[in-house]
């Protein structure tokens, strides 16, 4: 493995993170409104893995490949290349990711199942990829798994981005016959499981990994997009759709998280994406993150 892919072992399972791109040193209130330099450095643990020592932080665009019960599962496949985008940092790249996913041991066309927690251009970009003048699937064996209201939420989106996406990464998805439409609460089997975590969009879902009766791992999607908001709870992103609904998912998830010990893998926590959580100890109801490094 190198620094662009981490696996971790868990249980009968195994997790592996693919890193599309991350970037380090960036003011907190870029991402975090109600956040500076100083609420950083509040927290001294966020370094050197999270934040800088001037309590700037990293964010990573990654997907996590889930290898368990038989299944090659790919969760929240980023921005992908090509791509016109309105971000300058995402758009019209020109990624390894697919090299990485490859040199990871993994083949696009051995991939059973991709879900995405919610439908963000940097959750769907490798979905698919440009073949001439046409945008085709990668991943041509798998079920795509869609929550319905995201459908629905982003197909109704007027931004400029929004419809860029459904017809560059969505659209040509369900014309290949690959989507399925699904509940928020869904059991996808083999020890998967998605929860309902509204917030950040309508219907976001985040992906609980079961096994021998116990929750293993739980991957966040973007109700929390960094560490710091395992400490500051109220601490919202600056896309949260809906903040009081996002504070009090991410309490509600965290909570679930540190009483199963389960690891968590936040989805664009930087350097070293899964740890697990521990009582702060200061008297209030945050936690910590603690890396669990990845071979």
């Amino acid at each position: 493995m190198s620094e662009a892919t981490q696996r971790w072992e868990i249980g009968a399972a195994r997790i592996t993170s693919v890193v599309e791109a991350q970037t380090d040193g960036i003011p907190p209130a870029f991402f975090f409104p109600d956040g500076d330099e100083a609420t950083v450095l509040r927290h001294p643990w966020l370094a050197p893995h999270f934040a800088d020592d001037q309590g700037r932080v990293g964010l990573r665009v990654q997907a996590f490949v889930i290898e368990a019960g038989g299944r090659t599962v790919v969760v929240d496949p980023c921005v992908g290349n090509g791509r016109d985008r309105s971000l300058p940092l995402w758009n019209q790249q020109d990624w390894p990711f697919m090299e990485r996913f490859r040199a990871a041991g993994f083949d696009p066309e051995d991939v059973d199942l991709v879900v995405h927690t919610h439908l963000h251009l940097d959750h769907v970009g490798w979905d698919t990829h440009r073949d001439g003048g046409r945008w085709v699937p990668t991943f041509t064996q798998a079920r795509h798994l869609y929550v319905a209201e995201e459908v629905e939420a982003q197909a109704a989106d007027p931004a400029d981005d929004a419809g860029a996406i459904r017809v560059d990464s969505i659209e040509p998805i369900f014309a290949a016959g690959l989507a399925e439409t699904i509940d928020a609460d869904s059991d996808l089997g083999g020890g998967l499981r998605l929860t309902p975590t509204a917030g950040h969009t309508p219907g976001h879902a985040s992906l609980w990994l079961d096994g021998g009766g116990e929750r293993l791992a739980l991957i966040t999607g973007d109700i929390l997009h960094h560490p710091i908001q395992c400490s500051e709870l109220e601490l919202n992103f600056v896309s949260d759709q809906d903040g009081p609904a996002a504070r009090a998912t991410r309490r509600r998830l965290l909570a679930e998280a540190a009483d199963a010990g389960a690891l968590v893998f936040g989805t664009h926590f930087p350097t070293s994406p899964a740890g697990t959580l521990v009582a702060t100890g200061d008297g209030g109801d945050g936690w910590r993150f603690v890396p669990q490094d990845g071979r």
